[in-house]
């Protein structure tokens, strides 16, 4: 089901790195796996991203398992519209770089429940997602009527220069190794065309809270950043410096950068805390989420 491997930094390639920690918390999925107790969450001294080594790639079976429909699950139902305004505003910022975008295709990669997709067609785009599982695909495609597609993004998923516009949100701090899916996405956006990557920010000020209370509250040996094996099961944290590292390495001109404060995003527990956590957050420059709109040059990397 999983398999470790002694990788360098999934960001940069560095082989510097610090312990963290032992994961502080475990779920169902992962409680039965030997292999996950020679996990530790490191910090890259180069480009300071934090990951999990050794890391830890997924069977298709056992992905589909943890990114099945139910991950989207809240108190009984999906929750499809949550952040949608966190989407409206990211798109109008991407018209005011493209220009109209009517006519005009995007992708969005782990579209999950459509939020994105759907922004994205209310502001004029031709829309496509892609999804990892056939429950997620089928729910976006029932219910808007969306072009989806079912599997992992690869070279051969789609011609070259196919889009105009491509998102991956909340996506790449799953991935064990980023560069080889931006190098695809790279290939799948047109020239000129603008790369929307969202991501959370590993060193804002809620992880830094989060972390400490899991020492204080559980155990002090243990490390509660990223938290790999508990949804919703991140395996690379990013910050500001760290994100723009892999865009630049894979060849991307960021145009558009900013930390989020993450108030768009709603609570279900201790509202008022977490409220005042983003709003401090915010003011300290440690927001939640790192949104980045990055355009792929018209000259051809070398």
């Amino acid at each position: 089901m999983i398999t470790l491997r002694k990788d360098k930094c999934p960001v940069c390639s560095s082989g510097n790195r610090v312990s963290l920690g032992k994961p502080g918390k475990i779920s169902e999925p992962f409680r039965n796996l030997a292999e996950i107790s020679e996990v530790e969450v490191v910090r890259c001294l180069d480009c300071t991203a934090k990951y999990i080594y050794p890391m830890m790639y997924f069977s298709d079976e056992f992905r589909k398992k943890l990114y099945s429909i139910e991950y989207w699950h809240s108190n009984g139902a999906v929750e499809d519209t949550k952040n949608f305004g966190e989407k409206i505003a990211i798109m109008a910022e991407v018209k005011k770089l493209f220009g109209d975008p009517r006519g005009k295709s995007m992708l969005d990669i782990g579209c999950g429940t459509g939020e994105y997709l759907k922004a994205a067609a209310d502001t004029g785009f031709n829309v496509t997602g892609i999804d990892v599982d056939s429950s997620t695909t089928e729910y976006v495609a029932k219910k808007y009527g969306f072009k989806t597609v079912t599997g992992l993004l690869a070279a051969q998923t789609f011609p070259q220069h196919s889009f105009d516009v491509i998102v991956l949100s909340h996506v790449i701090e799953h991935l064990q190794k980023p560069a080889e899916l931006l190098g695809v996405i790279y290939e799948a956006l047109k020239p000129n065309g603008l790369f929307v990557m969202c991501t959370p920010n590993s060193d804002s000020l809620g992880e830094d809270i989060h972390n400490l209370y899991g020492r204080f509250r559980y155990d002090r040996s243990k490390c509660y950043y990223l938290a790999p094996f508990l949804v919703p099961y991140h395996i690379i944290g990013f910050n500001m410096k760290s994100a723009r590292t892999v865009l630049q390495r894979s060849g991307f001109t960021v145009e558009y950068s900013k930390l989020g404060s993450g108030l768009e995003w709603a609570d279900t527990r201790r509202k008022l805390i977490m409220r005042s956590i983003k709003i401090a957050g915010a003011v300290l420059g440690k927001g939640m989420n790192i949104i980045t709109i990055s355009r792929k040059p018209t000259v051809p990397k070398i």
